[in-house]
Parts: C-alpha cells; sequence; structure tokens
C-alpha cells in the first residue's frame, strides 16, 4: 500500500521507480538538510494569496474525471453527535474534502474517528491513515476512553487502518519533482486503499507538512492527494494542528483554499475556564450554521450542542 508513490505492486507490473544520482540522492536523505517550510503563524502574504487566486481559477478538481451526473450532488452524514444539524443537507458532499483544524487537545483525532465508527456501524465503510503515531495505539486508545471496538470492526471489513511515513512520502515525492521539474502535471502515481470507503481519515497534514524540503514541493503534492482522494466519492477528513486560536487553519496556510470544507475545534479559556467548542468556517456544498457551537468530550465521544452558546 503506497500514498502517492511506487508500489510493489507497480514495481511487479514493471514500472520502474525514480532514479536519483548519488548527489541528488544524498541531499533528499540526509538527516542534517535544512528544512524552509514556514509556520503557519508566518506564512508567507503574498504566497499564500497567490495560490489562493490560483485555486480560485483551476478549482481543485482540475484533474477529476467529469462526473456521469453532472449537477447531482450526493451527502452522507457525518455521524458525530449533533453536527449534522449545523447543516442544511444533513451530511457532507460526497468526493468533498474537509479540513480539520484545531490546537492540540481539542477534539480533532475523536472527532473523526467518532465518525468512522458511527459509519461503520451503519454499514459504511471507513480508512483512517496515520502519518504520526501508531495504529495500534490510536484503536487501545479510542477503546479505553469511548469503547470504541475497531479490531471487531477491522475483522468485520468495514475499517481499515493505514500508516505511514511522512518523511519517506516527501522524499520520495521530493525525487520524482526533481526528475520531472520540466512538466506541467507530475504522476506522483497511485494511492493503493484496501477498500473503496464512506469516510477516509488523513492524520495529519502537520506531521507531512513539516516533513517536506519546502513549501512548493509540499503544495503540489497536497494538491495531487486531494484530488486523488476525491476520486473514491469518499468523505475525507485531514487533520491539521494549529494554535489554539488559530487565524490561519493549517502549516503552510494553504491547504484550506483546496478544502471544500472546515471544522475548527476550539478550547477557549475565559479566567480560568476552558470550554470546548466548533464551527463549519467554510462549506461549499451547502448552508449552515455560522456561530461557534459548544460541545463536550464524554465517555462516549463528542456531544454536541447546537442550540447552546458558549459559556452560558
Amino acid at each position: 500500500m503506497t500514498m502517492g508513490f511506487l508500489s510493489k505492486a507497480r514495481k511487479a507490473r514493471g514500472q520502474k521507480p525514480t532514479k536519483l544520482t548519488k548527489e541528488e540522492a544524498a541531499k533528499l536523505k540526509s538527516s542534517q538538510r535544512e528544512i524552509d517550510i514556514k509556520k503557519h503563524e508566518s506564512a508567507d502574504k503574498e504566497e499564500v494569496d497567490t495560490f489562493a487566486k490560483e485555486v480560485s481559477i483551476s478549482g481543485t478538481k482540475a484533474h477529476k474525471p467529469i462526473s456521469k451526473n453532472p449537477g447531482k450532488i450526493s451527502f452522507l452524514p457525518a455521524r458525530v453527535s449533533k453536527f449534522d444539524e449545523l447543516i442544511t443537507a444533513k451530511g457532507l458532499e460526497r468526493g468533498s474534502t474537509m479540513l480539520v483544524s484545531g490546537g492540540a487537545g481539542t477534539g480533532k483525532t475523536t472527532f473523526c474517528m467518532q465518525a468512522l465508527y458511527e459509519g461503520a456501524l451503519k454499514g459504511e465503510k471507513g480508512i483512517y491513515i496515520s502519518l504520526e503515531e501508531d495504529v495500534d495505539r490510536i484503536k487501545a486508545h479510542m477503546l479505553n476512553n469511548y469503547k470504541w471496538d475497531f479490531a471487531k470492526l477491522e475483522k468485520k471489513g468495514l475499517i481499515a487502518f493505514l500508516k505511514f511515513d511522512a518523511i519517506e512520502i516527501a522524499r520520495v515525492v521530493e525525487a520524482m519533482i526533481l526528475k520531472e521539474k520540466e512538466k506541467l502535471v507530475i504522476d506522483f502515481g497511485t494511492l493503493d486503499l484496501p477498500f473503496k470507503p464512506d469516510r477516509l481519515v488523513v492524520d495529519s497534514l502537520s506531521a507531512l507538512s513539516i516533513a517536506f524540503e519546502n513549501t512548493d514541493s509540499y503544495r503540489k503534492y497536497i494538491r495531487y492527494l486531494f484530488e486523488k482522494l476525491e476520486e473514491n466519492n469518499s468523505v475525507n477528513f485531514m487533520l491539521s494542528e494549529t494554535t489554539q486560536d488559530p487565524k490561519v487553519y493549517s502549516k503552510a496556510g494553504i491547504e484550506e483554499f483546496l478544502a471544500d470544507g472546515v471544522i475548527v475545534l476550539y478550547n477557549i479559556q475565559v479566567d480560568n475556564i476552558r470550554e470546548n467548542a466548533l464551527e463549519i468556517l467554510k462549506l461549499r456544498s451547502s448552508k449552515h450554521e455560522k456561530k461557534i457551537v459548544p460541545f463536550k468530550i464524554t465517555d462516549g465521544g463528542l456531544e454536541i450542542y447546537p442550540n447552546e452558546e458558549i459559556f452560558n
């Protein structure tokens, strides 16, 4: 299984991996190489504005096949407590990518895991891709904290957990860009998944962004990844780590322009009290509530209160 670069299956079919010179290989493998990707707090405004304009002109689905049912939109409930009540369509568009942003401990992983778990109980398939934490540890935490038995759902073929090395992805992608930089469109390869999911989670883009040598290579791969995932007609959740009170919702400050929607989770402090809250900052497919809504992380996962006000 791969995440956008040559897999064993492709090699078996006779497709050759990208070859590097000794100097290129040494540069990419070096643990001392300089990382110049900008943190989200200081993302270059001109660069981000240029990228936003580029996306607004070309769209995020530039390479996506034309739909057989143009104009027909299918929605899938998020199934996270009362989150769907915040959306007029009562769900998220299939084929869309949602950026789930927030500071540490705000409940991003729990939100996405709850969507996978509740969906699987309804017979909807889900895939969780980890770029950081060990997947067995994640499953153990979910079982211990919320009694969500993902191992049981895995045996039924409803859930799959995959672990990818962010540094390996970055180095292979950078090698491809280095060798094929004259091409307008670079084929990063297939995205091999165990089955076609209804929901897919990538945790997290923050881990992927810091593995790349520069923002341009990361930007090209992220755009490719978003477009590739949309082909599954699934609802895709991309996690992004931010500050506790974010003004930019991703590490490089560009992912929110590519995403079809942005969900922001907060851990708001007033005096000596903190309260969890969330908002739908952006959603292309449907009208939605434009307010910050409180929620609690309980023994059963997130409990969202659409009709309440924070600190009320």
